[in-house]
């Protein structure tokens, strides 16, 4: 899945007294300034060469007035998602095989 790094199952993200367990199948959300909502859902944690970590994920973008979206896949360093997408929502369920 990395390029240069190596896949990672797990990223452990401490924010206040919480301690968040992200893996693939987690889910966070933001709502920008339009009121659009927009979830993200990580299907891939992973470190780069420089062993910093990154996701890859989806975005579901919802509007009352506009059909839900799909867009993807992106790529954030762990850090720079925290920033964007800091709601937690539930996790989604994974496919069994």
């Amino acid at each position: 899945m990395a390029i240069d790094g190596r896949a990672m199952t797990c990223l452990f993200r401490v924010s206040g007294d919480a301690i968040d367990y992200v893996r693939p199948g987690s889910a966070f959300k933001r709502i920008r300034g339009d009121r659009i909502t927009e979830t993200a859902e990580i299907f891939a944690v992973y470190s780069d060469s420089s062993a910093i970590p990154h996701f890859r994920f989806n975005v579901v973008t919802e509007c009352k007035f506009q059909p839900t979206e799909r867009h993807g896949p992106r790529v954030l360093a762990a850090r720079a998602f925290f920033e964007q997408y800091r709601e937690r929502v539930m996790e989604l369920p994974q496919p069994t095989m």
